[in-house]
């Protein structure tokens, strides 16, 4: 069956939305006039005829109707539908995909043969683009030349992330890591827009990137495995085409001490089959920060690197703000953690001014648009670096969306949450659905990635989904993570329908007693928190420095020589180089305080330490989020390299401690060495006693 443009799109819209569509958005969307859209729908009403589907007309709103199993086989047979015509928005990514895999000048009339159009039509389409590519890319016309696209290699790099990101779907793209056949492999936009990177180079590239992923002592989501694969495959292509970032700029030497540089290095190497020491440092740096970009350690709040402090520090004002403007307060445990996760990564990528895609954007200004100003107004008073993206601020508004709706009340059905967007996300469409139907129990959250590779479908009552799962053997729910009422309302109908069927569970019974190794895990688990707590409050001490330094490295070096004096195994000069080291790329001040707070996680520190220094003068120190904080109080923090997750644990409790209100805040300011002391015992005594109650 032959379709128009236009009638796809207008079937892509329906079935994509989860309410009615107004004609009048259709003819915006489509830049056309909604008389053009009535006369195209008895071309729809056709299509969707022959799939047991209808269209209904109500108050100027279109909706389809029929079933879900029905709704679900015709999106799959619309990818399969032929059409010759591309919309403008496919044919600005066809160009826009030529010029940049082009180094040289195209003719128009080459362009318009590939897209079947006229010329003007492409010379309409490459000014639409040029207004897209303002501040970052412009593209050359000249009679007789061609068209030509003048961009930085970066910039380039970017644009066809973004290509592939539009072009193809993240089901695609997982199913490819699978090894799939070509033709089993379904993809959700014509092949001529696609192959913006070879099929098997992306399967290499993955490879290599999977056996890295599985020695990894953190995890990453699947939708940061995602893009971190895509922007290597892209790196890789560009290098075997002669496109090379040779050198890396001067401020950014100090990246080659990161263990991600090597690592970096080794899987170009290993994807482009050559040593490791023949990768230009460029592309080294370029795919280093990728990999910290994708770095993140689940929601534990772990303190396994420096850059969680100012995370953490920034979630707690981030949250007490918000708070502020809402007049409302959040469980913080489990909100501070999920914001804590989340900012680690968004921190790197706002330093280094990489951009993350993020669809949910305009769901997410159009439902919370309140909650989004405030969001956006209260992170860029904590965060004056450089610009912070709406796309970061969408997902941090996610965080403080289910914050606002959790509830916990009683359920009697199990569910599993199928979602690749994130922690943000996940989360908020399981508060939702708890929020909705209170009868569903035990929600689990799991990703598209660990779903292909499981097939643990069998024991949940009802499955829901974000993301279209394709062929599968399983029923399940394809919903936004805005879950509308009438997603709603479908689920509900489903488990009622499924309460009749099957029986009413009985009440859980008595819990199941510990195996012996369980009680031995238990054991040692709690063994650690006590070990690390006892190591800190042995070489805790409120030291106040008598002295006046000049400057903030003095200042460090006559510190560390004090914990020198009370602890002889550490190493003054190595200390004090690294505390340095992290100035460069990272600030100590915590804003709005006179605190200053210096973390250190290396081999060299052999116990976990906690210490307070005050000082006779204030000294200025490089702030966390920018600017610089005259400190009156050092807090230091050192972490030994090789440290138990349930050491981590404590390191990251205290880290959080510190500014977790205006009250403690001036009580570390005072410098009152037996009320710190005091406050600091009772703090982590009450996480000993948090802990063994878990």
């Amino acid at each position: 069956m032959y379709i128009s443009a236009r009638t796809r799109l207008i079937l892509e819209q329906l079935l994509m939305s989860h309410e009615p569509v107004a004609t009048a958005e259709l003819a915006e969307y489509m830049d056309v006039s909604e008389r053009t859209i009535r006369r195209d729908l008895k071309e729809v009403e056709a299509v969707l005829g022959s799939y047991q589907l209808a269209l209904e007309r109500k108050d100027a709103k279109l909706t389809v109707f029929g079933s879900e199993s029905s709704r679900q086989a015709f999106k799959w047979q619309l990818l399969d539908l032929s059409y010759n015509e591309f919309t403008p928005m496919e044919r600005q990514q066809f160009i826009l995909k030529a010029l940049l895999k082009e180094n040289e000048p195209i003719k128009l009339i080459a362009l318009a043969n590939d897209l079947n159009v006229t010329i003007s039509t492409v010379s309409s389409d490459l000014t639409k683009l040029e207004d897209e590519l303002i501040g970052r890319a412009e593209i050359e016309r000249r009679r007789g030349y061609g068209v030509k696209l003048i961009a930085d290699e970066m910039v380039k790099r970017t644009l066809l992330s973004d290509l592939m990101t539009l072009s193809g779907s993240k089901n695609s793209l997982f199913q490819l890591f699978q090894q799939k056949k070509q033709d089993e492999v379904e993809m959700l936009a014509d092949e001529r827009l696609l192959h913006v990177v070879d099929n098997a180079l992306i399967q290499k590239v993955e490879q290599n990137v999977r056996a890295w992923r599985k020695d990894l002592a953190y995890e990453i989501t699947d939708d940061a495995y995602l893009t971190l694969v895509v922007h290597i495959a892209i790196s890789v292509e560009r290098m075997i085409n002669g496109n090379y970032l040779q050198e890396m700029k001067p401020e950014q030497e100090y990246f080659r001490n990161f263990p991600e540089f090597v690592v970096a290095k080794e899987l170009l190497a290993a994807c482009l089959e050559m040593e490791p020491f023949v990768v230009p440092d460029g592309e080294a740096f370029y795919v280093t920060m990728h990999i910290r970009g994708a770095k993140a350690q689940g929601e534990t709040g772990i303190f396994s690197g420096n850059e969680n402090v100012q995370a953490v520090t920034i979630a707690k004002r981030l949250i007490s703000k918000v708070e502020s403007e809402l007049g409302s307060h959040f469980q913080e445990a489990s909100l501070l953690n999920g914001l804590t996760a989340h900012l680690r990564p968004a921190l790197r990528r706002m330093d280094q001014q990489m951009r993350i895609h993020n669809p949910l954007i305009k769901t997410i200004k159009h439902d919370y648009p309140e909650l989004f100003q405030i969001v956006k107004v209260a992170f860029r008073e904590i965060y004056q670096q450089a610009g912070v993206p709406d796309e970061e601020i969408g997902y941090l508004v996610l965080h403080f969306g289910a914050a606002l709706l959790q509830k916990n009340e009683s359920r009697v059905f199990s569910g599993l949450v199928v979602c690749s967007s994130g922690i943000g996300t996940s989360k908020m469409l399981a508060t939702r659905l708890k929020q909705a139907l209170p009868q569903l129990k035990d929600l689990q959250n799991v990703s598209l990635f660990e779903l292909l590779n499981q097939q643990n479908t069998k024991h949940f009552d009802v499955i829901v989904s974000t993301i279209d799962l394709g062929k599968v053997d399983f029923e399940y729910f394809l919903v936004s993570p805005m879950l509308s009422n009438r997603e709603i309302s479908q689920i509900e109908v489903f488990l009622k329908q499924k309460e009749m069927f099957i029986p009413q569970r009985a009440p859980q019974e008595q819990e199941e007693q510990m195996t012996l190794l369980e009680a031995v895990h238990h054991l040692e688990a709690e063994q650690e928190y006590t070990n690390t707590v006892l190591a800190i409050l042995k070489g805790f001490q409120v030291a106040k420095m008598e002295e006046t330094q000049h400057n903030l490295e003095d200042t460090l070096r006559a510190v560390c020589m004090a914990m020198f004096e009370q602890e002889r195994d550490i190493q003054v000069e190595i200390l004090l180089k690294s505390l340095l080291e992290r100035e460069k790329w990272s600030g100590f001040g915590i804003p709005e305080t006179q605190l200053a707070l210096f973390h250190v996680r290396n081999e060299f520190v052999h116990q976990p330490v906690f210490q307070v220094f005050t000082l006779q003068d204030a000294v200025d120190v490089p702030a966390m989020g920018g600017g610089n904080v005259a400190a009156t109080t050092l807090l230091v923090l050192l972490a030994p390299e090789r440290l138990a997750p349930q050491g981590l644990e404590v390191m990251s409790f205290i880290s959080a401690m510190v500014v977790e209100s205006g009250e403690t805040t001036r009580l570390l300011e005072s410098g009152n060495g037996a009320d710190i002391t005091a406050f600091v015992i009772s703090k982590l005594n009450q996480f000993l006693q948090d802990m063994r109650r878990k």
